[in-house]
């Protein structure tokens, strides 16, 4: 994939687009709130941090970026 980087939301930018549709379908298919789909995230978010981090410098992106 040769998309942009980016922090902030870009609906252009395929990787957003996909988090967005996987919030969706939390609340849309699975019934979650969005109170509910944002404090799962929130726990991913804090379950799944240094996972990713390691999985980062495994790659070379030793502070995280390409």
């Amino acid at each position: 994939m040769n998309e942009t980087k980016s922090t902030k939301f870009d609906k252009g930018n395929l990787a957003h687009q996909i988090l967005v549709g996987t919030m969706a379908v939390l609340v849309d298919d699975f019934g979650y709130t969005p109170r509910e789909m944002f404090e799962l995230i929130e726990d991913v978010k804090k379950q799944t941090y240094f996972t990713f981090q390691e999985m980062s410098k495994e790659k070379g992106n030793a502070n995280g970026s390409h």
